[in-house]
């Protein structure tokens, strides 16, 4: 049995009875586990872990360690991901983890297939680019439930939140967002206008909003 730290069980006491939360914790203070933790909490039989490259192995080595051995799997071999789709398909009931990176995210199509499934994304604010090819294709599947686990989830720039929270089940517009949260002004530099971002308004209400969205 694990037994989490102050902070982390608080986390995930707040978050209780949500379906879709986001866990901003800075490095060092275990958002691993306390993501972890709450995948456990939803039960879902089909679990998609998405993180970085590098990071593919430390996910697979902490499921297998902490959690269950038998049932975690590691997306990025060709194989393995064949089989686990084929598991996925055949709707056994074994609980299944499957960890990829995001760039094999949108060039494995048939996730697009899932249903039913919690997604976690490891450095959520790696998807803060909705036009790049692996925020669309997140953005576009269809998961039941939604873990952002982040250190630095903006950067301090609230205008790369939009794709977190439409994750979050906030269903705002890019353009509503932008209008309500984001000051701006044209520019012109070099014979091109262009919008430049000069601070940011009302920003208690984006943080009420996001409490809610958790």
């Amino acid at each position: 049995m694990i037994t989490l730290f102050q902070h982390q069980q608080q986390a995930l006491d707040l978050t209780k009875g949500h379906n879709r939360c986001a866990y901003y914790l800075d490095m060092g203070l275990g958002k691993t586990f306390v993501g972890s933790e709450k995948m456990k909490e939803l039960n879902t039989r089909i679990n998609l872990v998405v993180c970085q490259c590098s990071k593919v192995s430390d996910w697979v080595e902490h499921f297998q360690t902490y959690y269950t051995r038998n049932c975690v799997f590691d997306l990025t071999n060709q194989k393995t991901f064949k089989w686990f789709m084929e598991q996925v398909q055949c709707e056994v009931p074994t609980l299944m983890i499957g960890v990829i990176n995001y760039e094999l995210t949108f060039r494995r199509k048939i996730l697009k297939t899932l249903s039913g499934f919690t997604l976690m994304l490891d450095e959520s604010s790696l998807i803060q680019n909705e036009n790049a090819k692996r925020s669309k294709f997140i953005l576009g599947l269809n998961p039941d439930n939604v873990i952002l686990l982040s250190g630095t989830p903006t950067g301090g720039k609230y205008e790369k939140l939009w794709s977190q929270c439409r994750l979050l089940g906030w269903n705002i517009s890019k353009e509503l967002f932008w209008k309500q949260y984001i000051e701006t002004e044209w520019v012109e530099e070099d014979g091109f206008w262009r919008q430049k971002i000069t601070g940011y308004k009302n920003v208690d209400r984006l943080k009420k909003k996001l409490a809610e969205h958790r």
